[in-house]
């Protein structure tokens, strides 16, 4: 066998290898469980934006807790009243025992 020969077996492996290869993996991804797509995200913040929507979402969130607007909150700054409005909101979320009286409940088993 010629050196030509060895060089052209060589190649011929090499290619035959690659396509081997390609036709494995390709038949690998059709075997996959198709995905899932989760329910779409909201495009914007829940949160209100401009002073106005934070002082009527905090004022909300504080009377929901049986409590009114601080003396001075007109000097607050617009983040300040966001951060307020979040720790209120933080604040008036459902505890587990509320959502789901037995979720602290042992079973015996």
């Amino acid at each position: 066998m010629t050196r030509r020969q060895v060089w052209a077996i060589a190649a011929a492996t090499f290619v035959a290898g690659g396509a081997l290869g390609f036709a494995v993996a390709a038949v690998q991804e059709d075997e996959l469980p198709p995905v899932t797509v989760g329910m779409p995200q909201p495009a914007e913040s829940k949160v209100p934006e401009t002073r106005a929507g934070l002082v009527k979402a905090w004022t909300a969130e504080l009377e929901h807790a049986g409590k009114e607007l601080p003396d001075g909150w007109e000097v607050l700054t617009t983040d300040e009243i966001r951060g307020r409005y979040l720790h209120q909101r933080i604040l008036n979320a459902p505890t587990a025992e509320e959502i789901d009286p037995d979720m602290g409940r042992r079973v015996d088993g």
